[in-house]
């Protein structure tokens, strides 16, 4: 059984992941894996980046993949290694200020949809518009991304997502993307890993898959 898992014919892989991470960078991997490895167990815990810390405090998960920022213990280690930036689109009510170049302040005369606030997507928006003085309390609250781009698109608000949840909306006009003074810094997809929990030998090898040698 140790050779076996030596080799990588047996074992598991226990991940922690939110929907934005899974969808837009750990699936490809995942895929490749499997292709590589198809007697490995891969477990994925799904859930926002505060959940995913927990797991790995917990020893629940060999490595999480979350979105910045995030606040994290000392014994984590981060790598950096996808760049994302965040976008707010709006549907045909809207149209009209597709070719404005407006300031935040006009978050606050709109209805707006944003995420919830557990999760890192919220945080970080929150946190630059209170850098510019604005606090901005959404019409509404919702779990997903893809909830945003549905609501957008049925002209309920002004919504803020990861660029790649609207990328296909935006591309069959369906959506606009909104454009401001002062660009939002683009944000970065994390791989989390923690000095007292050690890694599976099949978690090393798909970190290494993903990144090349991080451990």
């Amino acid at each position: 059984m140790l050779n076996r898992l030596k080799d990588l014919d047996t074992g598991e892989v226990r991940i922690g992941a939110s929907d934005m991470t899974l969808q837009f960078y750990l699936l490809p991997y995942l895929e490749k894996f499997h292709e590589l490895y198809p007697g490995i167990k891969v477990s994925v815990s799904n859930g926002p980046t505060p959940e995913t810390l927990r797991y790995l405090y917990d020893g629940k998960i060999d490595f999480g993949v979350v979105s910045t920022p995030f606040e994290a213990k000392s014994e984590v280690r981060r790598t950096d290694v996808k760049e994302i930036r965040n976008v707010f689109v709006a549907g045909d009510k809207f149209r009209y200020l597709k070719d404005q170049e407006l300031d935040y302040h006009i978050l606050k005369e709109l209805p707006c949809i944003f995420l919830e606030k557990n999760t890192s997507t919220r945080t970080f928006m929150d946190e630059y518009l209170a850098a510019h003085g604005i606090a901005v309390e959404p019409e509404f609250e919702l779990s997903t991304s893809d909830m945003i781009v549905q609501f957008a698109m049925r002209n309920l608000g002004i919504g803020c997502v990861m660029s790649g949840f609207a990328q296909m909306e935006l591309e069959k006009g369906n959506l606009v993307e909104l454009k401001f003074r002062d660009e939002m810094p683009e944000r970065h997809f994390t791989i989390v890993t923690d000095d007292k929990t050690p890694v599976s030998p099949a978690g090393k090898r798909l970190l290494q898959l993903m990144t090349g040698n991080i451990i």
